[in-house]
């Protein structure tokens, strides 16, 4: 099992390779909820995401012996862009995966990473899935999105940077996928009961709450939402699930219309861009009154979202608070 000290220990290796991302106060957020709002703005960090995090921590665990040989990620756009990064901060040769319906935004980011792309599944369980078959067929190396111990406790560091820049928090809402952000983050808060970490997922991709709920991990969604990057569906022998069944407070599971509706009011209120599945936090915020009077830390993950998208939500929703 992963320990606190694990991700201190993680923190310390990867510390010079990372952004140490603002932590900034909402005076909106905290007006309406009635809380204090702070926003870990990880989408600020290298390469657009947390992802680097854990794939740094992944590759500095690694044997140099096995650097000669390929290395393989499948991704729907967040983790490949980091596979991409360390593929040339490190020098390997990669190979990516990425699902069939990967975003052009996040296809577009990627274009920059000397790595040959296959495209391959309906979702991303079907991709990682696939990668890992290939992995064993050409006896590579696998940087999994979030099914491995070292990815886990890279995710986690950020929860050291926000015990350092709001030392009282009472609780962290994050974006849930395959469960590696949330178990890193919820490992390195464990010793400490005064500390919630509440899941976020969108309603119609909410596998890991479902997975809880039944006490077995359920199949992947077949409903669309624009959160593509916590869709996709989580691996049979994930040990994220046993992971965040221990340690999660709770979950939000959030409808599509009120991801928009928190996309839109980020823009509005501070001028940035973030992606559907970073703008969960927000939403979760925004449609309950839990977190009255607590110290919140909004996790917003990434900024990869397509300009369309945006414009059309902006259009809509952008006068709805």
């Amino acid at each position: 099992m992963i320990r606190a000290t694990d991700i201190i220990d993680a923190y310390k290796i990867s510390k010079p390779d990372l952004n140490r991302t603002p932590m900034a106060y909402s005076p909106e957020l905290s007006k309406i909820s009635g809380a204090n709002v702070f926003l870990k703005m990880e989408f600020l960090q290298y390469t657009g995401s947390f992802k680097i995090r854990g794939v740094l921590t992944k590759v500095r665990s690694l044997d140099k012996s096995v650097f000669d040989k390929t290395f393989v990620a499948a991704s729907t756009g967040n983790h490949a862009a980091a596979f991409g990064y360390a593929s040339e901060k490190f020098g390997f040769k990669g190979v990516l995966f990425l699902p069939k319906k990967t975003s052009d935004a996040k296809i577009k980011a990627l274009e920059q990473y000397r790595m040959r792309v296959i495209f391959y599944g309906e979702n991303s369980l079907e991709t990682e899935e696939k990668a890992t078959a290939y992995v064993k067929d050409i006896n590579g190396v696998l940087i999994h999105p979030y099914n491995d111990p070292e990815i886990i406790k890279g995710q986690g560091t950020i929860a050291v940077e926000i015990e350092e820049q709001v030392p009282e928090v009472d609780t962290i809402l994050t974006p849930v996928g395959g469960g590696g952000l949330a178990s890193g983050i919820s490992t390195y808060f464990s010793t400490n009961d005064s500390v919630s970490v509440i899941g976020c997922q969108p309603k119609n991709a909410s596998e890991m709450y479902l997975s809880i709920q039944q006490d077995g991990i359920v199949p992947p969604s077949t409903l669309s939402t624009i959160a593509d990057a916590s869709a996709g569906g989580i691996e049979n022998n994930a040990i994220t699930f046993d992971i965040c069944k221990k340690y999660l407070s709770g979950f939000e599971v959030i409808e599509e219309e009120d991801i928009k509706k928190a996309l839109a009011f980020i823009m509005k209120y501070h001028k940035v861009e973030i992606e559907p599945t970073a703008a969960l936090p927000v939403a979760a915020l925004l449609q309950s009154k839990a977190y009255h009077g607590k110290n919140v830390v909004l996790v917003l993950t990434g900024k990869k979202i397509d300009n369309q998208l945006l414009t059309q939500i902006m259009v809509k929703y952008g006068d709805y608070y």
